[in-house]
């Protein structure tokens, strides 16, 4: 029996394992493993500790995630939030991942980001954003995110969001074409410099 859920506190390691399963599709050409030159493995126990604060409005905090189980067993997870509703997400989600790295860490992060700043797409405000989404390995096909995504509508709905947003790896045509079949259209793509046929692709749903 699979049911949805709001995520607890008690879920933040599965929610850290969430994150990083997300970041490594194959198709990203930024990712938290490359920003700060380190392993998943080193990353967990970082980022369970990261995720594991009382703020809201960006996707590293266990308050925005829903999360799909099966039995009872968590297998599917995204974040969601309202863009601009406890400020700007970007400069969110940056206050919390100073709270797991130093700042020579942190420094070596931004240099990379900056180093791919092309790719950067903007979020609108009042729109829900949709984030860090992954399905364990094991439970994949079995219509998870198709109930996670109409569990995240429902919550748009009722804060009188009209407009989801999403953002995926212009090279990662699995994830596009699953959203596309959910009711997503590609609004705009930002290309990559260092790989030309590779980029972020931003996608809008209306409901």
């Amino acid at each position: 029996m699979i049911t949805i859920r709001k995520a607890q506190q008690s879920d933040c390691s599965f929610l850290a394992s969430i994150i990083l399963l997300a970041e490594n599709t194959g198709n990203e050409i930024t990712a938290y493993t490359k920003m700060f030159n380190k392993t998943n493995e080193e990353l967990l126990p970082i980022f369970e500790k990261i995720i594991n604060n009382e703020t809201q409005g960006h996707p590293l905090a266990y308050k925005s995630f829903l999360i799909a189980t099966e039995n009872g067993v968590p297998a599917s997870a995204f974040a969601i939030y309202k863009e601009g509703e406890f400020g700007d997400s970007n400069h969110l989600t940056t206050g919390a991942l100073m709270t797991g790295f130093d700042r020579k860490s942190m420094a070596t992060a931004f240099g990379f980001l900056k180093n791919n700043s092309e790719l950067g797409l903007t979020k609108k405000i009042n729109t829900l954003q949709i984030d860090c989404v992954a399905t364990l390995p094991e439970y994949r096909g079995k219509g998870m995110l198709r109930q996670l995504m109409h569990a995240a509508e429902q919550d748009a709905k009722m804060n009188q969001i009209n407009e989801l947003q999403i953002q995926v790896w212009k090279k990662n045509e699995g994830a596009i074409g699953a959203y596309s079949k959910l009711g997503f259209k590609i609004e705009e793509e930002k290309l990559s410099h260092s790989e030309k046929e590779n980029g972020k692709v931003l996608m809008i749903k209306n409901i």
